[in-house]
């Protein structure tokens, strides 16, 4: 199996917000607007309609993140596929609504934009402070260029303590070489993020043996007769 690429782990955590607030507005707009229509019988199209579409969604994004854990495209499971063109009248609808797996894909939706945000913060602030450091001595150079009132390091206490004979232009050297070690262990970081982030998907989605290719179980099941 290859190492699980840190660029596509970066974009399922940066993608992990839009999804998230898609999923949450799509989750509470269709609750509040189908269980007071309940009564007038709009309700329950409007919910097995809402309960569908977040469990597909919950599905796609469990089929994405199994892809990149594996290095390869996964394909959607047969019954979440099939869900959404699954309910035909009032019974099917009525199933679908009391299904456990259903209850997780509304859970999914609406824990998803908490989970988005702080996926979305760390993508974009962790490659920027490490980006940040690596250029501090390019921003010296530009706060002399601007005569800013203020020298760069100037005022850090730890670059003061263990470096007090280096002058703020070479400390600033330092703290790039610093970040040139810190550039080096982002790809792992990062990855390490998205394993947390599939743990979060698949533990959610309640099946952890998703992503087991076809051949694979069939000739388990096939080694069992």
């Amino acid at each position: 199996m290859r190492k699980p690429s840190a660029l596509k782990s970066w974009l399922l955590l940066i993608l992990s917000l839009p999804k998230g607030i898609a999923a949450f507005v799509i989750a509470v707009t269709g609750i509040c607007a189908g269980l007071p229509l309940l009564i007038v019988g709009i309700g329950l199209p409007l919910l097995a309609a809402t309960f569908t579409l977040c469990r597909w969604m919950m599905a796609k994004e469990e089929q994405a993140v199994t892809g990149w854990m594996q290095g390869e495209e996964q394909p959607l499971q047969t019954e979440d596929s099939r869900s959404i063109v699954d309910w035909k009248d009032w019974r099917s609808m009525l199933s679908i609504l009391i299904n456990r797996k259903s209850w997780r894909g509304i859970l999914y939706s609406i824990a998803q934009l908490p989970v988005g945000i702080a996926g979305f913060t760390l993508a974009v602030t962790l490659p920027a402070v490490v980006i940040a450091i690596i250029l501090s001595p390019a921003a010296y150079k530009l706060s002399k260029v601007l005569s800013l009132s203020f020298d760069l390091y100037s005022f850090d206490g730890t670059m003061n303590l263990f470096l007090p004979w280096l002058n703020v232009y070479q400390r600033s050297w330092v703290a790039a070489a610093i970040g040139l070690v810190l550039a080096l262990l982002l790809p792992m970081t990062i990855r390490g993020l998205g394993r947390v982030y599939s743990v979060w998907i698949r533990g959610i989605a309640g099946d952890f043996t998703y992503g087991v290719k076809p051949a694979s179980i069939n000739k388990d099941a096939g080694s069992r007769v």
